[in-house]
């Protein structure tokens, strides 16, 4: 009889708790969303969009920017911005010389997938290349 009695209010406190969780789960939970697909890529064809915004982050760090210095804020696509044309013009230049000049290296996790020579070579945080490394200098 007494076990009886013990069973609702044990039901009663485990929805009460279930409940109170419920509750107390923030309030602008949401599932995590998806990145957004990537449009207008012209240099890094055929990365995935991990990979480009891995690399767009390093380049951040390497230029001492933030994205908006070549997107147009809320358009990544447009070409609006001179800055975002000189990137992919200085891409390619680095693209060119990592694959003449170190074919074979392989990045570690977290490296950049550019290759040896990259943005940060020249440019070490600042938005206008450093001076002073010499001709055929690399920075490490």
């Amino acid at each position: 009889m007494e076990r009886a009695r013990l069973a609702p209010r044990a039901l009663i406190l485990a929805a009460t708790a279930a409940m109170a969780l419920w509750l107390a789960a923030p309030a602008g939970a949401q599932a995590p969303r998806r990145p957004r697909p990537l449009e207008n890529i012209k240099t890094l064809k055929g990365w995935n969009g991990d990979e480009v915004r891995a690399e767009m982050r390093l380049m951040t760090e390497a230029l001492g920017v933030k994205c908006d210095y070549c997107h147009v804020q809320g358009n990544f696509a447009s070409d609006e911005k001179r800055p975002k044309h000189t990137a992919r013009r200085m891409l390619e230049l680095t693209m060119a010389l990592n694959a003449e000049s170190f074919p074979t290296h392989a990045p570690a996790e977290g490296q950049s997938k550019l290759g040896r020579v990259t943005c940060y070579t020249c440019h070490q945080g600042a938005q206008v290349p450093k001076q002073g490394a010499g001709p055929g200098a690399i920075a490490w």
